[in-house]
């Protein structure tokens, strides 16, 4: 084994329907889309790495699933604009005081699981 650290480059979401993924996430959050086909896998362009990628599955997301932490300034904004979307609540915004951070988290329609996560620098207590 190597003593250096390897960096993790890339995450990559199933779906049945990459289309709809891409465009969910894109009036989400604003990121950008790269069809690299159209309909078979999509890129999408978060404003830093890791990029993140969409693939067609003909099977839906089932069972437990990793879960992407997507850093916003307002995750009881961005539940609500999930749930709007069509996304599902896990969680209402919480503390998660052992690193001072908050956090709310949505399932999306195709299974995924998206945690918004506001840390000490970016939350205002209500």
């Amino acid at each position: 084994m190597s003593e250096r650290v390897n960096p993790m480059i890339f995450v990559e979401l199933p779906t049945t329907d990459p289309e709809a993924m891409s465009v969910f996430y894109a009036e989400l959050f604003g990121w950008q889309v790269n069809r690299r086909p159209a309909g078979e896998f999509h890129e999408i362009l978060p404003g830093m790495k890791p990029n993140l990628g969409i693939r067609r599955s003909d099977e839906p997301m089932t069972g437990p699933v990793p879960r992407v932490y997507v850093m916003v300034d307002d995750p009881p904004g961005y539940l609500r604009r999930a749930v709007a979307l069509g996304a599902e609540v896990l969680w209402e915004e919480t503390a998660w005081p052992e690193f001072n951070a908050h956090y709310a988290a949505f399932r999306d329609p195709w299974g995924a699981e998206i945690c918004l996560w506001r840390d000490k620098g970016t939350y205002k207590p209500s």
